[in-house]
């Protein structure tokens, strides 16, 4: 019972870690673009969202999460510029700022004249007040919510199924709703989170095998957790696509942000629907907090090399995801996406190619990710 207890558990800890501000956005717009062809479309953002991430916590699960071993075949200095510009992307520069919209999108829907600057203003107070302080309620409030928004999702997916009016199927509308899932899936960036936050869950299985330390019980676990993890996100993700589908002539003209919460008032109400809402903000808050904590703490030890003091790191970086978060949910999508399409390929390649060098002896190297990269900047 106890070993049944603990997959269930590190599969919810594998949900959680992948699930933020992106993942309650993009499968909406995979359904509403799939011109009916939602299972496709599914089966694309399930490949790069789901199957894709699970492989980066496998390998570095394999590395021990150790980040500079992962990395090693680009050396100490590759390993620095990586980690750079993928904590950008996940912090100031891409999610931390996505976040700041998609908070904004949902208390929109309850306050019609909340502006983006201002909102984004007040909320990056909010996580100021949180990061500074260190504060231990973060990581309650996220325990907490998973449960209640798997919950909201489950019966807003439920009714709002019901209601939906499902769009008209095109005949020859398959490849390219499956080719903007497999692209969407880049967009939550859950591989790059998959390198970074692996640690928590390597260490959560560290501690209940404290007794008897053995790597394969660990793995066989998280192989088994995986299974747990993987269908709730996925089954969230196909949720969500079928609800873009059926709400795709309601979310005409809707920024992508306001589009969850516009299926909560279509298909729940206007009383229900602000508790949809609310859990929309409150993990996009958790989230955001966590990023710029993480942000941050690059820039004060990695960077500045202590140059800089707490408050000063944390406040160039909200200063940063505040500005980048004006150029609205759309700007910022359309700002990382090439760099996305760009890189996740080689991203993808170099998670492949050090499993193989763990399972089955394969030299590491550079040459597989850097040729990938090249091969992707030359078709672009």
């Amino acid at each position: 019972m106890k070993k049944n207890w603990l997959v269930v558990s590190t599969g919810f800890a594998l949900f959680a870690m992948f699930f933020g501000s992106g993942n309650l956005v993009f499968p909406i717009a995979v359904g509403q673009e799939s011109e009916g062809h939602f299972l496709m479309g599914s089966l694309g953002i399930l490949l790069t969202g789901v199957l894709v991430p699970f492989l980066g916590v496998f390998g570095m699960m394999l590395y021990n999460g150790d980040l500079r071993s992962f990395f090693s075949c680009f050396g100490k200095t590759g390993t620095f510029w990586f980690s750079l510009f993928a904590l950008s992307l996940m912090g100031p520069f891409g999610v931390l700022a996505r976040c700041l919209t998609v908070m904004h999108g949902a208390l929109q829907l309850l306050f019609n004249n909340l502006s983006l600057p201002m909102t984004s203003f007040i909320l990056c107070a909010i996580i100021f007040g949180f990061t500074v302080n260190k504060s231990k309620i973060v990581s309650v409030l996220g325990n907490m919510l998973t449960p209640f928004l798997l919950v909201a999702i489950a019966v807003l997916a439920f009714f709002g199924l019901q209601h939906g009016v499902s769009s008209e199927m095109l005949n020859d509308g398959a490849f390219k709703a499956f080719t903007n899932g497999f692209f969407q899936g880049y967009q939550t960036m859950d591989l790059l989170a998959a390198f970074f936050f692996s640690t928590f869950v390597i260490n959560y299985l560290k501690k209940a095998f404290h007794d008897e330390p053995n790597e394969g019980k660990s793995i066989n676990v998280f192989l088994k957790a995986s299974l747990v993890g993987g269908f709730i996100l996925s089954s969230v993700y196909v949720a969500l696509v079928m609800l873009g589908w059926s709400y795709s002539s309601v979310l005409v003209n809707q920024p992508p942000q306001a589009m969850l919460g516009m299926i909560a008032m279509e298909a729940l109400g206007p009383f229900a629907a602000p508790v949809v809402c609310a859990l929309i903000v409150l993990a996009c808050l958790t989230t955001g907090i966590v990023l710029t904590s993480l942000f941050a703490d690059f820039l004060r030890k990695e960077v500045s090399k202590e140059k800089l003091g707490n408050k000063q790191a944390l406040l160039i970086t909200l200063a940063i995801g505040f500005a980048i978060s004006t150029l609205e949910f759309s700007g910022i999508a359309a700002f990382i996406g090439p760099i996305l399409e760009a890189t996740y390929p080689a991203l993808i390649v170099l998670t492949i190619v050090n499993i193989a060098h763990k399972l089955l002896g394969v030299k590491s190297s550079h040459w597989p990710v850097t040729l990938t990269l090249a091969a992707k900047l030359c078709w672009v």
